[in-house]
């Protein structure tokens, strides 16, 4: 079972049940794979889990239908879809990865953890669902490439949330050179220096 007050002060006994059964999951397929940064498994909780989890306070009731753009390792889509029913959410969570390999490790915890994640494995273009309430992304691309690759994908949206870290201010000056983009950030509550950007509205210049 894994040790962490952050969970154990937010969500059942239940759900950390289930992060814990993640967690073995991936720290056992991080062995034959790039899922995580293997100097990362030993702060995996902290570094990975709560970082994903905290965004759950800018969504509520509207937000629906998620889509993790790069999913990966499933963060945070997996950790946000575990811990949905703790903050009396209800949304379908989607995740799109690329990797054949890392969408066959989604596919695995799926399954094992009875979650009902729907789970695309190819380049988020090639969606044919396009139509999302909200938006969520993690250490996936520099915020302009992200943006043009959903104004390019045609996926439509009501919000965006990047996580994003020690460079955001970097990159979202270089992303306004290219977009109108009304948003807002937030502190990480893992890493001082990282932001949560909450995005409500983008334009093509």
């Amino acid at each position: 079972m894994i040790r962490s007050e952050y969970f154990e002060n937010s969500v059942s006994r239940e759900t950390i049940d289930k992060i814990s059964k993640y967690h073995e999951i991936l720290i056992k397929s991080n062995q034959n794979m790039s899922l995580i940064s293997k100097s990362t498994e030993n702060q995996a909780i902290s570094r990975h889990y709560v970082d994903s989890a905290q965004i759950i306070k800018y969504l509520d009731k509207s937000d629906k239908l998620i889509l993790d753009i790069g999913s990966g390792a499933g963060l945070p889509g997996i950790i946000l879809d575990l811990i949905k029913k703790d903050h009396k959410l209800n949304f379908s969570t989607h995740l799109v990865e690329k990797s054949p390999k890392k969408s066959n490790f989604l596919e695995k915890v799926n399954s094992f953890l009875d979650l009902d994640i729907k789970i695309h494995n190819c380049d988020v273009k090639q969606m044919k669902i396009k139509n999302f309430t909200t938006i969520v992304s993690r250490a996936f691309r520099p915020m302009k490439e992200f943006l043009n690759i959903i104004y390019q994908s045609e996926i439509k949206f009501e919000k965006i949330i990047l996580m994003k870290g020690e460079k955001f201010m970097d990159e979202f000056i270089d992303a306004k050179k290219h977009f109108e983009i009304n948003c807002e950030y937030h502190e990480s509550i893992t890493n001082p220096g990282s932001k949560v950007f909450v995005i409500k509205g983008v334009s093509k210049i």
